[in-house]
């Protein structure tokens, strides 16, 4: 357990690591319109900040749940911590097991709550990214909650994604939540040496 930002966060760390390791000053752009910038890298973290100065603290592992999103300029956010199951095993199991987990998701003002998520990991594709062949880890996560009478499962939302460990990013995205489907895809990735505002803007 570590502290960032002042807060306790639990660190979730992959044998062997899955993630190549971005020049930090990184750029990713996104078709959703997002752009990310890499700030640091740390104990099996990525640390990213966004165009409108929000920062969030990721895993390598990419089923874990954003491990903190949090304002720059105002503070406000929210933590996730791991409650149960093991996550990180999903690397070693066989391709289609299950795996199930919690976190415990808490803002400085609020009630935590509880989100369980059931992820699988799919055979691996070979795809063209960014103009070259990339061999992606593809997976199916479930997030629910369970019925306090019944027990039985209540959907929340479903996230597919395919994961490009020598990018160490997610470059394509389906959510869905009882509402709403969004989709993105990565874009582009921008060397430190070559960010300009110009080179952004466009």
């Amino acid at each position: 357990m570590v502290r960032y930002l002042g807060v306790p966060v639990l660190l979730c760390g992959l044998h062997g690591g899955v993630w190549a390791a971005l020049p930090v000053g990184s750029v990713v752009m996104y078709s959703d319109g997002r752009v990310e910038k890499l700030l640091s890298l740390e104990d099996g973290t990525q640390l990213w900040e966004d165009d409108r100065k929000r920062r969030y603290l990721r895993s390598e592992n990419p089923i874990t749940p954003v491990m903190e999103r949090r304002s720059f300029l105002s503070g406000k956010g929210y933590t996730q911590t791991l409650r149960s199951g093991e996550p990180d095993s999903i690397m070693v199991r066989p391709i289609g097991d299950r795996v199930e987990f919690s976190v415990v998701r808490e803002r400085e003002r609020g009630t935590p709550s509880v989100r369980t998520w059931e992820c699988t990991r799919d055979a691996t594709q070979r795809k063209k990214v960014l103009g070259e062949m990339r061999e992606l880890d593809t997976y199916r996560c479930e997030r629910f909650v369970y019925h306090r009478k019944t027990w039985q499962r209540q959907f929340r939302e479903s996230r597919e994604f395919s994961y490009s460990r020598d990018l160490g990013l997610i470059v394509k995205m389906k959510r869905k939540t009882r509402k709403k489907e969004t989709k993105w895809r990565l874009l582009s990735v921008v060397a430190p040496e070559k960010v300009t505002y110009k080179r952004l803007s466009r």
